[in-house]
Formats: structure tokens, sequence, C-alpha cells
């Protein structure tokens, strides 16, 4: 815990403004209360941390604040703690809320990123269990929470931008192209069936695991969530929800369970 003050004088804490940080493992978002996406910062930009700060401060207006941290990228928060020179708003890793609090029993799982167990947290918030997350941003995580609220792992997989870097890096004769999701299965050109077996490698895996669990929610979250559902367009399966904050919702939902 750190504590830094933009504003004069004591304030209660349940005065004091929330900020959820997401540091993932390109780009950090900055999150107010209801969630409301303030700003995403890629970590290739060399003063995000600056803009980072700058946003929280304006955002603040000089009141002070409590920042709830979610990070599966240890030097970038680190990184942004360093850069701070100012003081009294407080910073909590909400992951040891999350687990004191026994809402959700992680007891059996080992080195779940704190992404995937904030995820679950802010998915309890919308819908109930059971439930599956699908996390879409620099890798695709597939975490599942059954009736219990017992967590039972998941899976990971590259992610959609991922997948198109990782096969243009690898190959000697394959281009780097835009992400772009298609419901086709096929493609008549290299450029489309490189797009058609992306997006058939996960829609595949999304629907396999709809079979395997068909009485859970599902809840699409994180940055290429959108995308995803696209691809999902047209597919015989169950309601998706389009969730692309949950992250944030967990974050909050941990932060008040400190007051």
């Amino acid at each position: 815990m750190q504590a830094m003050r933009f504003g004069n004088g004591a304030t209660s804490e349940i005065d004091m403004i929330h900020f959820a940080l997401d540091f993932g493992n390109s780009r950090v978002k900055c999150y107010a209360q209801g969630p409301q996406l303030l700003g995403a910062f890629a970590y290739s930009t060399s003063d995000w941390d600056v803009a980072l700060i700058a946003i929280i401060k304006e955002h603040a207006q000089g009141k002070d604040c409590i920042i709830g941290i979610s990070s599966v990228n240890p030097g970038m928060d680190q990184q942004f703690s360093s850069s701070l020179e100012l003081s009294a708003c407080t910073m909590i890793r909400t992951k040891s809320l999350l687990i004191e609090s026994g809402s959700i029993d992680f007891s059996n799982i080992s080195g779940m990123g704190e992404d995937r167990m904030h995820g679950l947290y802010g998915a309890l918030q919308i819908t109930q269990s059971p439930l599956i997350t699908i996390d879409c941003g620099t890798a695709i995580t597939f975490n599942v929470l059954n009736e219990q609220r017992v967590c039972l792992g998941g899976a990971i997989m590259p992610g959609f931008t991922t997948m198109y870097g990782t096969l243009s890096s690898q190959t000697a004769g394959l281009p780097l192209l835009a992400p772009q999701p298609t419901t086709h299965i096929t493609g008549i050109s290299t450029q489309d069936a490189i797009h058609a077996g992306i997006s058939s490698a996960i829609s595949g895996a999304i629907s396999k695991f709809i079979e395997a669990y068909p009485d859970y929610e599902f809840l699409v979250l994180g940055g290429d969530a959108e995308s995803i559902m696209a691809i999902m367009e047209n597919k015989p399966h169950k309601q998706i929800q389009y969730v692309p904050d949950c992250i944030a919702h967990g974050i909050f939902a941990a932060l008040a369970l400190k007051s």
C-alpha cells in the first residue's frame, strides 16, 4: 500500500474518489468509478506513466482518492508507482481483498493471474454463477466458476491480435495483416485464408466450451472482445454477454469489500 495526496486536509475513505487500474500485458486501462474508462495507455509509449498520472490527477480535481490495482505486469505497475511524486491517495492491490473475502474459492488453483480473478469477481456483479469469462487480450483466457463459486481453472490460448503477429514472425512467406474478424471458414486468397483460420480457431475454442458447459453464462471481456463477438455472430450458440470492462467491475467491487 502506498499513499499520495492531491488535496489538503483529512478525508474519510467513503468520500474519496475511487480509481481502478488494470495493468495488462501490453497496456494499462484507467477507470473512474462506474466504471468509466478514462484512458488506455500502451507501454510502448515512452511517457505512458506520466500521461496516466496526469489523467488521474485531472479527474481527482484536488480530492483524495483510492486506487485499486490489478496487475499481470509487475514491471509496469512498479514503474507507475516509482513515477508518483504526489502524496495521499491510497493504492491497494485488490487481489488480497478478493481472496480474503472468500467470495470465490480459489483454493484448488495455482498461478492464476489477477486479471482472471478480478474478471470472475466482476462477472458476479453482473450475473450469477455458474459462469465462464472469456478475456480477450494479448492472450485469450477461459475462466470457469461453478454454481458453488468454486473456480475450476480454465484455458489459455494466444489472443486474436497475437495470432496475427506470431503467424507472420514465425513464417517466411505469410504477411503481417491487420486483424479482421470473419465468420467464413475458408478464403480464396492467402489474406482471406489467414483471417478465416484465426477466426475459426477462436470460434472453435469458444464453441467447445459452450458445448462442455451448456448451463453456464458466458461473458466476453477485454480489448479484443468486440472482435470476438463479431467472430461468433451467426454461430449457433447460447447468449453471450459482451462486458468489456468486467475486470474494472471486479476491482471496484473488491475495493467495496474494504469499506
